[in-house]
Order: structure tokens, then C-alpha cells, then sequence
């Protein structure tokens, strides 16, 4: 029998001077705009270590594969803790599982620049990733209560503020590296700046506002979903979600490497391309309000088609600096604009209304367990068949294999809004 659940709450709405519905919808939109500042300072650094890449594996002698490992292997500190910090949200309050998160990442990103080797700098881009879950799985969760009637689009803002991080991050990081003569630098200099975005939303945002429930402004009935993970469509998108994390960041992680080692590119025009990837990203709220208005089978299905196109032309194409970034830029619209904010927001939809943290939970846990070996993967597809094979086959090939399993989604499985009944007079 189809699961029901309400979007209202049991306990009464909170009636003290900081409840959310006195602050005004500005208010709301401000500090929601706050919380997604400290969300953009993680993108500074995931876009900018692969550019740094190249000197970090000079002075510490990493082989491709290892210096692949080193540029996703956050990921899996991510991947290990989506589902824990979902389910940390039952006893600890989201606004401090943010700055919580927040302080984690900035720690071990400092840390990183005084690794002795291999292993330690290992500990420290995992425990980033640990730092970033709970900080991203907290910021998905009061998006989806905070907005619930344009949850995409909200989800698909905080896709925005990765965006902002991803297209100032390298430019940044290497004009601060140029200053000071230092790949450690500009990550010294991000770890900082995310101490200070912490303490930001700890003084500027309200608990009334990240701790609210989608009941507290809307009684609207939602209808459907599962309630396991186990279950067909919530399944069926983890496994797209983990493969999507092998695509996404093997391209992260790696597509710098390739434009300088295999295509020459400079460091600058290197920090051009990637860059415009992360500027692309600038339009997630456009796909989260496409794929609040398409099913989601239709929407996952095209982007993946659209993102294998992607793959194919980055890596069979030229290798001038105009293709490069053309086809860098639309590779991320496509996966940062679309198929990251469709693949999230479709995950909740899978699932009953009351499940929200959990799915933001597996979504999280799915793309980044699989983005966590991206790197690795990638660099030994090179070893053994070069470039562009590797390319076709975790770029383009996995891309296609997400095409034919959007097909398998059960579209009446969905949460949605439940048909008004006639009143009776």
C-alpha cells in the first residue's frame, strides 16, 4: 500500500520572539545566502589542489595514480560520513552541524601543507571530506525544509555557491601562489577564510531558521516514496549518483593534469579551463527548476546523454585553449547545473518527506564514495591506455551506462503532492 506523510509536524510551532515566520522572507533568503558563503570556501580548495597538482607531485615525488588518490580521496571522507551525519541531525542541530563542519574542513586543510608524505597527506584530504559532509549534508537538509515548494531550485543555489568557490578558487589560488612562491599558500589562506566564514553563521544565522520543518509554512500533503534505502528508486539513483561521482571527479581531479601534461597547456590556461567548468555551475538554479518540472526519469536520462557528448568532445577533440574551454564549460553545466542538483533533488523525491535528511544523507555518501577512488581510477585508465581512452571509458562510458538505468526509475514510486479532495458541503 502507497506510504503517506504529511509535511506537518506534531509539535506545536514555535512561539518565541526568534521563531523563523516573524524574520520575513528577506530575512530567510539572507541567511540562507550565509550559510552558502561558508559552503563556497569548500570549492575553493576542491578546484584549486588539482591545478597545484603538478608541484605537489614534484616536491613529494607521487606517481600519477597516487597524485590522482590524492586530488579525490576527500571524496571518501565525504562518502563515509553522508549517511552518519544524517542521522547525526536527529540529536544535533543543523546550524552546528554546519559550523561543526565548517571548522573540520578548515583544520585539515591547513594541515595539509605540512604532510611529510604520502600517508598523512592522505589523513588530511580525507578528514576535509569528513568536514565537508557534514557541512553540505546540513545545508541540503534546510534548503529542502526551509524552501519546500522550490526545493530544486534551492538545492540547485547551493550547487551555485560551489560554483562561486570553483571559478574564484584556482585563479585565486594561483595568483597567491605566484605572490608567495608556495603551493601551500593558497590553501593556508582558504583555511582561514573558512575560520572566518564559521564564525559568521555562528553570530549571523538563526537556529528558528535551519532548525525549522517544511510543516511550519505549508500544509500541503505529500503522497508516495519509499521509506528504505533498499527500495527500487532510491537505489537505482544512489548507484547513478555513486557512478556519477566517478565521472564528475575523475574530471575534477584530473582534467588539469591532462591539459598540462598531455595537452601542454600552461598553468594560467590550465586555471581558464577548469575555471570555466566552475563558472557553468553559476546556473543550478535554472536545473533545479527544470528538473522541479520534468520527471525525474527524463531529466537524468538527458543530462547523462548530454554529459557522454561532454566527454567525447574534451577528449577526441582539439587541444586548443578555445575547444578546451568551450567543452569545459559546457561539461559543467551539464553535471554541476544539472545532473548534481537533479540527482540530489531526485533523491528526496524518491523518499517519504519525513526521510529528507536521510536521502540528502545517501546522496551525499553515494556520489562522494565513489568520487573518493575518481583519481586513482583515472590515473591507472592512463597508465594503461593513455589519455583519451581513459576519457572515453570513465568519462563518456560511465555517462552512457546512467543514460540506460534512468530508464529503469518507476515514476509513480515518487513523493508528490497529493490531490485535493472535494469538500463535502
Amino acid at each position: 500500500m502507497m506510504s503517506q506523510s504529511r509535511t506537518t509536524s506534531n509539535k506545536p510551532p514555535p512561539s518565541s520572539k526568534g521563531d523563523f515566520n516573524s524574520t520575513g522572507p528577506a530575512a530567510a533568503v539572507l541567511m540562507f545566502l550565509l550559510i552558502l558563503v561558508a559552503y563556497s570556501v569548500n570549492a575553493m580548495d576542491r578546484q584549486v589542489f588539482p591545478v597545484l597538482l603538478t608541484e605537489v607531485r614534484t616536491e613529494y615525488g607521487f606517481g600519477l595514480p597516487a597524485a590522482g588518490l590524492q586530488s579525490t580521496l576527500f571524496a571518501l571522507g565525504m562518502g563515509l560520513t553522508g549517511i552518519p551525519a544524517g542521522m547525526a541531525m536527529r540529536k544535533l542541530s543543523r546550524k552546528h552541524v554546519i559550523i561543526i563542519g565548517t571548522i573540520v574542513f578548515s583544520v585539515a586543510t591547513g594541515l595539509t601543507v605540512v604532510s611529510l608524505g604520502f600517508w598523512d597527506m592522505v589523513l588530511w584530504r580525507v578528514l576535509s571530506g569528513v568536514g565537508e559532509a557534514l557541512q553540505l549534508v546540513a545545508i541540503l537538509t534546510v534548503a529542502s525544509h526551509a524552501f519546500p515548494k522550490r526545493r530544486g531550485m534551492a538545492i540547485g543555489s547551493v550547487n551555485m555557491a560551489f560554483a562561486a568557490g570553483s571559478l574564484l578558487g584556482p585563479n585565486l589560488g594561483v595568483a597567491i601562489q605566484s605572490a608567495f612562491g608556495t603551493w601551500r599558500a593558497p590553501l593556508i589562506a582558504f583555511a582561514l577564510i573558512g575560520f572566518a566564514a564559521a564564525l559568521l553563521v555562528w553570530l549571523a544565522v538563526r537556529s528558528s531558521f535551519t532548525e525549522r520543518d517544511a510543516g511550519q509554512q505549508t500544509t500541503t500533503t505529500y503522497v508516495g516514496g519509499a521509506t528504505s534505502f533498499f527500495s527500487r528508486n532510491p537505489l537505482i539513483l544512489a548507484v547513478i549518483t555513486l557512478l556519477f561521482g566517478l565521472i564528475d571527479f575523475g574530471f575534477i581531479g584530473m582534467y588539469a593534469s591532462y591539459l598540462r601534461d598531455f595537452l601542454g597547456f600552461t598553468q594560467a590556461d590550465a586555471a581558464v579551463a577548469v575555471g570555466l567548468a566552475g563558472l557553468a555551475a553559476f546556473a543550478s538554479p535554472l536545473g533545479g527548476i527544470l528538473v522541479d518540472r520534468i520527471t525525474p526519469r527524463a531529466a537524468i536520462a538527458w543530462l547523462s546523454l548530454a554529459q557522454t557528448a561532454c566527454g567525447v568532445a574534451l577528449f577526441f577533440g582539439p587541444g586548443n585553449l578555445p575547444w578546451q574551454a568551450t567543452w569545459s564549460f559546457l561539461f559543467g553545466l551539464i553535471a554541476s547545473s544539472g545532473l548534481y542538483v537533479g540527482l540530489a533533488a531526485c533523491l528526496v523525491k524518491s523518499m517519504e518527506s519525513s526521510y529528507a535528511s536521510r536521502a540528502s544523507g545517501l546522496f551525499t555518501s553515494s556520489i562522494y564514495l565513489g568520487a573518493g577512488f575518481a583519481g586513482l581510477v583515472f590515473g591507472m585508465l592512463v597508465d594503461a591506455a593513455g589519455w583519451q581512452a581513459a576519457g572515453m571509458i570513465q568519462i563518456a562510458g560511465l555517462s552512457f551506462i546512467c543514460v540506460v538505468l534512468a530508464f529503469a526509475l518507476k515514476m509513480s514510486d515518487f513523493s508528490r503532492v497529493a490531490p485535493v479532495s472535494p469538500s463535502k458541503e
